[in-house]
């Protein structure tokens, strides 16, 4: 398994356990602010499509780059939403619960692992790194 792979992996796993909050948190927010819990199913489900796209295509920098900027879209609407009242959501601005926080975290370790999973990469041509092996061993 190469770095690559493996920090594909490892933003799978912080945005499956971001997704995995907000599927937890779907009753309780169906029950208090029904529009709210709907976004938690959207929440969730997005992530666990995310995740699966990681593991299945590691190398590919628009996923990454996807589930960077899903993670991002998660901390910046729940900076919102416990900061201001939100139009149509009548228990905003709600208040900071650790639980809210521990996914924050998640998203914000997934931002991170993203960053340079997201930028392009590159390439050298097959010619060049030919000739610093044959310089390496002497012939060049």
């Amino acid at each position: 398994m190469n770095r690559t792979s493996r920090r594909a992996g490892f933003l799978a796993l912080a945005v499956t356990f971001s997704g995995g909050i907000h599927a937890a948190l779907v009753p309780e927010h169906l029950k208090e602010m029904p529009p709210l819990g709907y976004s938690f199913i959207a929440a969730a489900a997005i992530g666990g499509v995310l995740a699966c796209a990681l593991v299945a295509r590691p190398h590919d920098p628009r996923i990454s780059l996807l589930a960077r900027l899903f993670c991002l879209g998660q901390i910046a609407a729940w900076a919102l939403f416990v900061s201001v009242h939100v139009p149509g959501f009548s228990g905003t601005p709600e208040g900071i619960e650790t639980i809210a926080l521990v996914s924050k975290a998640a998203e914000l370790a997934a931002v991170a692992l993203a960053f340079p999973l997201a930028l392009p990469h590159r390439r050298t041509p097959a010619f060049a790194s030919a000739s610093r092996a044959s310089s390496a061993s002497g012939r060049g």
